[in-house]
């Protein structure tokens, strides 16, 4: 099997300034970073400009148990688990859809570091990017892949000098020599406090880590580590734009925490080790998949189940509701359920089913329309709350009238 490394998550020691712009950003070690950039012109150049997100330790990920819950959820000390606004100022508002953002991610734990999260020094975080979230796959997008070197599927190991020169360039991206900072001009704080805004231009040069589009390797791996966004929705979700397989690449096992909470097994020396998948959708959500996503529970699974007619847009039971509704809703596909929601002191609530928002089998949307979109368009709205187990939404006041409506959207096959 052979996995290609495309999307780079930064796996950075990164404090991001969360107060008056500073000279300097920190990055301190263990700490998961998500770096974006963007490509324009032919050949591709590098934008002035890029944005990095600190998910936090790394450890927090490497034992997490969850599945598609949002980062913040994994990691309580991240401001918020949206980018949206950031990404829109760096890289305009077609981020999701124009076709020129990348996302990377790499790290590396520095060789005078000292840490007691289990990562012992010049461990390595890679990332490679998925073209589905499909549980069951097999190939380069299969839950468990591997990292090979070159490619070749007979080499599963890095060799230890390709690991201590992959540690040493990426230390010499996220590092200063003297003091261990970067030095990037003046980084800017973004409206999510955990991110914050780069120029290129500055020492060091981004454009010094990301490889040419062609004949070229990437940490003497032979791979390329770059994802593009607006390459259209993931099969398995409903709006993700990007995904990425994180990997942890041990350089020596001592003092190692050698399992993870949902990862592919004990980590090996030399050897990727799968610890889950980060996704970013369309409204700018970061989460986080675990490994092993099951198959069953999804909408077809459900509709066989209960003997379910008609699709998706058909209504089963004749009461109004149609099937992707009460399978989103956990409503009964064989008798009359009344009401979806519930609406009590101007705030709309409806429950989710929990498969359906495990499988990430389905996207939940509140819209608001003046006059049932006949001038007025219905557009999505910012919920009151919107967990794993419910989505609520508090219609404004003041307003002579306003319609407000639940959206089920069905993953891609």
């Amino acid at each position: 099997m052979k996995y290609q490394l495309r999307i780079p998550v930064f796996l950075a020691a990164a404090a991001f300034a969360t107060g008056p712009l500073a000279a300097t950003d920190d990055f301190a070690a263990g700490d998961l970073s998500l770096v974006f950039y963007s490509l324009t012109g032919t050949p591709p150049v590098i934008g002035t400009e890029y944005y990095v997100f600190n998910l936090g330790a790394a450890a927090s990920f490497r034992e997490n148990t969850q599945n598609n819950v949002p980062v913040k959820t994994v990691n309580n000390s991240i401001s918020d688990s949206n980018i949206a606004t950031d990404l829109a100022s760096v890289f305009g508002p077609s981020w999701a859809d124009g076709g020129n953002v990348q996302m990377m991610v790499v790290a590396t734990i520095r060789q005078d570091g000292t840490l007691t999260s289990g990562d012992p020094t010049r461990t390595i975080y890679f990332s490679g990017a998925r073209s589905s979230l499909n549980a069951g796959q097999t190939g380069p997008d299969a839950l468990t892949p591997f990292i090979y070197y070159q490619g070749n599927p007979a080499n599963d190991t890095l060799p230890s000098g390709v690991r201590i020169q992959s540690s040493n360039q990426i230390s010499a991206f996220l590092y200063t020599a003297t003091n261990g900072t970067i030095a990037n001009g003046n980084p800017q704080s973004g409206a999510n406090v955990s991110g914050v805004r780069l120029t290129t231009s500055a020492d060091p040069d981004l454009s010094n880590y990301i490889p040419p589009t062609t004949g070229s390797t990437y940490f003497a791996l032979g791979l390329s580590p770059n994802a593009t966004l607006g390459v259209g929705t993931l099969p398995g979700t409903a709006n993700v734009e990007a995904a990425v397989d994180v990997f942890r690449v041990l350089h020596t096992s001592t003092n190692a925490d050698l399992t993870s909470g949902s990862s592919s097994g004990n980590a090996v020396l030399g050897q990727g080790q799968f610890i889950g998948s980060i996704t970013l959708d369309s409204a700018g959500n970061l989460k986080v998949q675990a490994v092993g996503v099951p198959t069953t529970g999804n909408y077809t699974s459900w509709a066989a189940t209960n003997n379910v007619t008609g699709g998706p847009n058909g209504d089963s039971d004749n009461d109004g509701i149609i099937n992707l509704v009460e399978y989103a809703l956990a409503l009964n596909p064989a008798a009359s359920d009344g009401a979806p929601g519930t609406f009590s002191g101007g705030t709309l609530t409806f429950n989710k089913r929990p498969v359906a928002v495990s499988n990430n089998d389905v996207t939940y949307l509140i819209e608001e329309s003046d006059d049932l979109g006949i001038s007025d368009p219905w557009q999505p709205v910012t919920p009151a709350s919107n967990t794993p187990t419910e989505i609520t939404y508090t219609l404004p006041t003041g307003a002579p009238k306003k319609f407000s409506r639940l959206k089920v959207v069905q993953a891609a096959p």
